[in-house]
């Protein structure tokens, strides 16, 4: 807004350290966290919810769960009767949480996780379902992630992509974990650089990088008309879109939120949060 120095001293009080970890101790505390079979079981419920219960677990199809993390929403799609399950993710320690936490559960069901990049990532086979959830915007490059949907889906299959708060929304910097303040628009409106001097300083000892899309995890920057763009290019449609289904809860908020996303020219700011289920393109006279 003002420089990375001004910047830097304007928002240095209003940060915390409460939060500070290390990536090596986040790498320690992923192999040591507890699989929590009724907190997947929630979160699957309210994915299924958000996507008007289009999203069914049924135990002849092939799921793939993209960004898996810690794999417990992989689990839970178990839990739920999927039988062929798998998840995928960048990261090393989450695969390694997410294969202990396999272990521990007993079962009939085939389930794997690999850590690999989804966007070149060659499977032998292809699924009926694949899932996103909270993981597009971190995927770097997220149009050849999109793209690679239409190698990796079944010609009838479906990919359920549930993710934000997109970068350009109010509150997309991620970065609310160390900040006694909660500015909307803070990834805009200030420098890169004083947010991310700030971010090593008191929440990511160890992680120092000059660009958003360096940080552990990845943040891609896209827009929510990014995204639109993508998917039509890639060659897939929509079977359902939502935007920030959450403001739903409060009338005002919901009125205000569908008014806006509706605007071309201030929808990618108030575009938080997006839950999309994507099919392959119809051919037209089909």
């Amino acid at each position: 807004m003002l420089g990375k120095k001004i910047d830097y001293w304007l928002l240095r009080p209003l940060v915390h350290s409460r939060n500070r970890t290390s990536e090596e101790d986040l790498n320690r505390q992923a192999r040591s966290l507890p699989f929590n079979p009724e907190a997947a079981q929630e979160r699957l419920a309210r994915l299924i919810s958000r996507f008007g219960g289009n999203l069914r677990i049924q135990p002849n199809l092939a799921y793939l769960d993209v960004g898996c993390g810690l794999g417990d929403l992989t689990l839970a799609l178990v839990q739920a009767g999927a039988l062929d399950v798998t998840g995928i993710d960048l990261m090393g320690r989450n695969i390694q949480a997410a294969r202990i936490a396999a272990e521990q559960q007993q079962g009939s069901s085939t389930t794997m996780f690999i850590q690999g990049d989804i966007r070149s990532w060659e499977p032998h086979r292809r699924f009926d379902v694949i899932i996103s959830n909270e993981a597009l915007e971190h995927i770097d490059e997220p149009d050849r992630f999109i793209r690679s949907l239409v190698r990796l889906l079944k010609p009838d299959g479906r990919a359920f992509l549930a993710f934000g708060p997109l970068f350009h929304s109010p509150f997309g910097d991620h970065l609310w974990g160390f900040f006694r303040l909660q500015i909307p628009w803070r990834g805009i409106l200030f420098s890169q650089e004083a947010l991310l001097r700030l971010r090593q300083e008191f929440f990511r000892p160890g992680d120092g990088v000059s660009r958003f899309q360096d940080v552990a995890g990845g943040l891609n920057l896209m827009r929510y008309s990014d995204f639109i763009r993508y998917v039509t290019e890639a060659g897939l449609e929509f079977e359902f879109l939502s935007i920030n289904p959450q403001a739903k809860q409060i009338w005002p908020a919901s009125v205000i939120s569908r008014a806006l996303v509706k605007l071309p020219w201030v929808r990618d700011y108030f575009a938080m949060s997006v839950y999309a289920t994507l099919k392959r393109s119809t051919p037209h006279g089909e």
